[in-house]
């Protein structure tokens, strides 16, 4: 048995979350996906309503590893709370409508982006997903990709995988130094990139690997600034809900990949984020200052 500051056993700690995340899930799909066909219904038609009800039944086993962190006086947790501490109740609504705004612009512009280059082609595991994910309806779209799934995912790579990685790379900095603020600094950052890689990684193709890579970091920065995973979660619904309604409406067909609408708004897109994040940064570090 490895001791509990070793390297060994502060990593397992972060990875075995993922691990029973994944033994969880995959496996209530497999009961659901048996009791499916065995009452007749095609599984692949039901795809996301059988994706969701599994991420319903993994969410409590992810969700006890959150709260037996939150109650364990760990670096992370403090920083956090102490972050979470210093906003109103109205800053914390305003952080949520600009998060909210920024996952989804800067998500359908990253969209965009890849769109445009031959990554999609090349990547037959997003084809089959994506076939999967827009074959069973609106309703569980919504339910599932736009509401359970970002709970889920910000519960465990941003409240579990990211928040663990970050104990175990921030020294203990009781004095605070300068050099101290710094390092620590440093140290988030690189939990951060760590995070967001696994975050992509086991998204099991390229283009979502890119994709869910970049908006992981983009995650882990805006529970940063909350001091709690509801940007992060409300990012990530955002983002989510704009593949859906390009998907399922018709309200972006007259932006054609290649058309000079469709760089116009991507750079338009692009822009607005940006914007965001800057007044997000902005009002953050006011708040500071009072």
């Amino acid at each position: 048995m490895f001791p509990k500051n070793s390297p060994v056993f502060k990593s397992w700690n972060v990875i075995y979350p993922v691990f029973i995340y994944f033994v969880v899930t995959n496996l209530s799909m497999s009961l659901f996906t048996m009791l499916a066909v065995f009452l007749g219904a095609d599984s692949k038609e039901q795809y996301m309503m059988l994706q969701t009800a599994a991420v319903a039944v993994t969410i409590p086993f992810i969700a006890r590893y959150y709260q037996k962190d939150k109650q364990e006086p760990t670096v992370f947790w403090e920083h956090m709370d102490l972050e979470l501490g210093k906003k109103s109740a109205a800053l914390k609504f305003i952080n949520a409508v600009l998060m909210f705004l920024a996952g989804a612009v800067l998500g359908f512009a990253l969209n965009n982006i890849l769109m445009v280059t031959s990554v999609e082609e090349f990547s037959q595991g997003y084809q089959e997903v994506n076939r999967y994910f827009f074959a069973g309806g609106i309703l569980f779209e919504i339910l599932g990709a736009c509401l359970l799934t970002p709970f889920l995912e910000e519960l465990l790579y941003r409240s579990v995988v990211y928040g663990r990685l970050c104990d175990m790379m921030i020294l203990d900095n009781e004095e605070k130094t300068e050099r101290g603020k710094k390092r620590e600094r440093q140290s988030r950052i690189i939990a951060m990139i760590i995070s967001a890689l696994l975050f992509g990684v086991l998204h099991m193709n390229l283009v979502q690997f890119i994709y869910a890579g970049i908006l992981g970091i983009l995650f882990a920065w805006f529970m940063e600034k909350t001091g709690h995973f509801y940007g992060a979660f409300l990012a990530h619904m955002g983002a989510n809900l704009m593949a859906v309604l390009r998907v399922e409406t018709q309200w972006f067909s007259w932006m054609k990949p290649g058309s000079t609408a469709f760089y116009t708004a991507t750079g338009v897109l692009f822009a607005a984020g940006c914007f965001l994040l800057a007044v997000i940064e902005f009002i953050s570090r006011r708040n500071k200052k009072n």
